[in-house]
């Protein structure tokens, strides 16, 4: 992931003294070739002569606007789990809006924290849940979206709400999903 971001930085293209230069640098070169040789593989990066440059592919996975943040932090959190901070960093997203995301997803169970201990220090970390890989893996996600709000609207029905308060509720979640389809 810190290769394909300092793609990212260095306007697609990077080279051996970028590499140097940047926090990979500790890893050495044995893992630098090797991780270097996974992206190859898998698609996400092109060796010319003198450098790398990122794939459209690399792209459009995390960094193509177009995609919903929702899905980019999910498809970032497959990879690996990620403080919040380093989320909005690799994503090159405003930490406000990553973290609004974030609340949003875990809310929806898509993801969740939990803690670890780094360097000595315990770190609050952001891991994709199965229910966001499902999310992520679903052919339609209209379809995600319309079970989400039946699965809703069974919760609403099953409150101690009043009942013209519940009829209300669920009209506003009918016609939400009426205009998915």
């Amino acid at each position: 992931m810190a290769f394909l971001h300092l793609a990212i930085l260095k306007n697609g293209t990077f080279n051996e003294q970028d590499l140097a230069g940047s926090d990979l640098a500790y890893l050495g070169v044995g893992r630098t070739l090797d991780k270097l040789a996974y992206l190859k593989e898998n698609g996400l990066i092109t060796i010319n002569k003198e450098s790398f440059s990122i794939t459209d592919t690399a792209r459009q996975i995390l960094w193509d606007n177009t995609t919903p943040l929702q899905i980019r932090i999910l498809r970032l959190l497959q990879i690996k789990s990620f403080e919040e901070s380093e989320i909005a960093k690799y994503l090159q997203e405003e930490p406000i809006t990553t973290q609004h995301e974030i609340d949003r997803s875990r809310k929806q169970g898509f993801v969740i924290f939990t803690t670890i201990k780094k360097d000595e220090r315990i770190i609050k970390v952001c891991e994709i849940t199965h229910e966001g890989v499902e999310l992520l893996l679903s052919p339609n996600p209209r379809s995600q979206l319309q079970k989400l709000l039946q699965n809703l609207s069974d919760k609403i029905q099953d409150s101690k709400i009043p009942e013209q308060k519940i009829n209300q509720i669920l009209e506003k979640i009918r016609n939400t999903s009426t205009e998915l389809d």
